[in-house]
């Protein structure tokens, strides 16, 4: 680790080019021990020549892994003790040191292991990732991860601990509890996700009887599902927490739990696993690589040149981003992003392709604030993704308007989806609390089944 002033390693202010070249001079080192260790990758890379893999380019010829493709490789038995994690284990399971797992709220949990190195190299990682995002010492973090074993879990807190903050891991614990913490222990950088931090602010002034931005909580960080670099979300938690800064990150265990996160600037998140992680933008529907530049878009790939006990090469993570700028007024030469969507999140409105957080974008502009930050997008079933119909909007109102206001409210919202996104909702209006307090994943846009 080097901390150089704002940032974790000096080679964050590198040109772009040159920080990718030195994770590209250790693709064929990883090729070949993937191509001899992994089980996963034993065959796809059989006729692959790793010398040849030393380009960015030369990374097209090799297959991408998807999510299935881990969680297939962990149902098949290899040896029994010998590789616990299944196909994908490049290690002998006795250099394991920890093992985590994903969420599951795309499916069947995946785990992930870590030698000794990993760990180290991960803590470090999120150590840059945090740093980027205003933590260091004298923050005193509020972790509010409930799962230990889950990358936001332990991992975070491990980072966390590294950059010299002090660590309060409150998740887990009851409203009260949580709220009485915050107070006692003087938090002033909460962590959490957008719709937590939101709806936990709301909760905090029923409990103490106070309202959240007196607890001294200045700096919020948010990551688990896209949604704080929407200008109407950011600003109604700063308004809550009487925040001076709020930083977007994002990460994934498959990789690394911390990969992205936003500078001082609050103009987009910075890529921060440079000495870990090589990451590809690709066109989402033909795979070709796209090339890092302002306004680019295109869907993030990733290799882990680093990682031992379960690597991954040409990684799909199915976020979709839009790239904000390849420079920053912090000196980082690492491109800024915003994530718009995952593929997983994709809705169709009868032959268009929606973000179910694109509409939630249009929808809280159009409202004006009249309106809270959580909507929620109705489904038939949980497997639902076609409407041939208007799409179910609800929006908790922060008042309760007249019937004409209200009314006019939602022609206006549901013009503003139709003329901008070409998609139709149907608003419905309920009211404030109806949402409840909520931390999960997919908790910023409410996908509930109907009945």
């Amino acid at each position: 680790m080097t901390n150089s002033g704002r940032h974790w390693y000096a080679e964050e202010a590198d040109d772009w080019d040159a920080i990718q070249a030195r994770q590209i001079d250790a693709l064929p080192t990883l090729v070949r021990r993937l191509r001899d260790r992994s089980g996963l990758y034993a065959e796809r890379l059989a006729d692959t020549d790793p010398d040849r893999v030393d380009t960015l380019a030369s990374l097209q010829d090799l297959p991408f892994t998807t999510k299935e493709d881990l969680r297939m490789g962990q149902s098949t038995s290899v040896g029994g003790e010998r590789a616990i994690l299944g196909r994908q284990q490049a290690v002998e399971t006795d250099e394991l040191e920890q093992v985590i797992s994903s969420s599951g709220t795309s499916g069947s949990p995946v785990h992930f292991g870590l030698t000794r190195n990993d760990r180290e190299s991960w803590t470090d990682a999120i150590g840059a990732f945090y740093v980027t995002a205003g933590v260091g010492p004298g923050s005193i973090a509020a972790l509010s991860t409930g799962m230990p074993m889950v990358a936001g879990g332990i991992p975070y807190a491990d980072g966390i601990r590294r950059t010299g903050a002090a660590l309060v891991w409150f998740g887990g614990q009851t409203t009260p509890r949580m709220a009485s913490t915050l107070e006692r222990l003087q938090v002033n950088t909460l962590i959490a996700t957008a719709s937590f931090a939101t709806m936990f602010a709301d909760k905090v002034e029923e409990v103490l009887g106070v309202p959240a931005r007196d607890l001294g909580v200045r700096t919020v960080i948010s990551g688990g599902e896209p949604g704080m670099g929407l200008p109407d979300v950011r600003a109604g938690v700063m308004e809550k927490w009487g925040a001076s800064r709020v930083s977007e990150v994002m990460g994934l265990g498959d990789v690394l739990p911390g990969v992205w996160a936003e500078c001082e600037a609050g103009d987009g998140m910075h890529f921060t696993a440079l000495r870990d992680v090589l990451v590809e933008l690709v066109d989402p529907a033909t795979g070709a690589q796209v090339l890092w530049e302002e306004g680019a878009t295109g869907e993030l790939v990733y290799t882990t040149v680093r990682r031992e006990a379960t690597p991954v090469l040409r990684f799909r993570s199915r976020d979709h981003i839009v790239v904000k700028g390849m420079d920053c007024i912090c000196g980082r030469g690492t491109p800024r992003i915003r994530c718009v969507g995952r593929t997983d999140d994709m809705l169709i409105y009868k032959a268009m392709n929606v973000f179910p957080t694109a509409i939630r974008e249009v929808a809280l502009a159009a409202a004006s604030g009249e309106v809270h930050e959580v909507i929620r997008l109705r489904k038939e079933s949980a497997a639902q993704v076609r409407f041939d119909g208007p799409i179910p909007l609800e929006m908790q109102t922060r008042h309760a308007p007249d019937r004409q206001a209200q009314e006019d409210l939602r022609r206006r919202v549901e013009g503003a989806v139709r003329e901008q996104l070409r998609v139709r909702v149907a608003v419905e209006f309920v009211p404030d609390g109806t949402f409840g307090l909520v931390g999960d994943k997919n908790s910023i846009v409410y996908v509930a089944d109907r009945g």
